[in-house]
């Protein structure tokens, strides 16, 4: 936790909800001795926050990231194959029960990223959410639900809003082109069925949603 604090700016008010959420319940009197030298915000498409900071007690600095298991497994390169059976293990484990977890990594004195934990926490839906969702069916809307969570998160929160459970992962869904935005041809014949049976999509990048 104090780890995960450290990638934060945690002298200033909370940037999000992960911030608000480490800051509230780190002793933040534990920081005292730490001076931020940089910091590399969260941005959606890296998925973490990183800091750079050095500890005056002991004069070593390093760096440490909180963020997306998935993206924080690829910065680590020691035992790195056991660290990744152990974390997607945790991963499917909290994620079946709708529970998301966030890692936190840190450099070691040759520089080299180590996984220190998981942190757990639950976003769920709004109250009225499934009202809404529920009214929307009743007038023959189907409603489809877009979204960059995890496959396993998505998929509880479409079946505690009775979405249904046919989620998919954004991959093969069609993207407009990087450099003219134009839209896929035939967007109708080529993706149209599958879009209609879908009743989510997971894991999709804000740019593309």
């Amino acid at each position: 936790l104090r780890y995960a604090a450290l990638a934060t700016k945690w002298k200033e008010p909370p940037k999000d909800a992960l911030d608000t959420l480490v800051l509230n319940v780190v002793d933040l009197t534990s920081l005292d001795d730490v001076e931020q030298i940089e910091y590399m915000p969260f941005d959606p498409i890296e998925k973490r926050t990183e800091g750079t900071v050095r500890d005056n007690t002991t004069g070593k600095t390093y760096k440490t990231t909180k963020g997306a298991p998935n993206i924080i497994l690829n910065l680590i390169t020691l035992n790195k194959e056991l660290v990744q059976e152990q974390v997607n293990r945790d991963m499917t484990s909290f994620g079946l029960r709708g529970i998301r977890t966030l890692a936190v990594a840190k450099t070691n004195d040759n520089g080299e990223w180590e996984l220190l934990g998981q942190l757990t926490f639950l976003d769920p839906p709004r109250p009225d959410t499934k009202q809404t969702i529920e009214q929307a069916f009743q007038y023959g809307v189907s409603v489809k639900m877009i979204t960059g969570d995890h496959l396993l998160i998505a998929r509880e929160t479409a079946r505690v809003l009775g979405l249904g459970d046919f989620i998919c992962s954004a991959e093969g869904l069609p993207l407009l082109d990087p450099i003219t935005k134009a839209k896929p041809k035939d967007l109708c014949k080529n993706y149209g069925d599958q879009c209609l049976a879908a009743d989510g999509f997971a894991q999709v990048l804000p740019k593309d949603k």
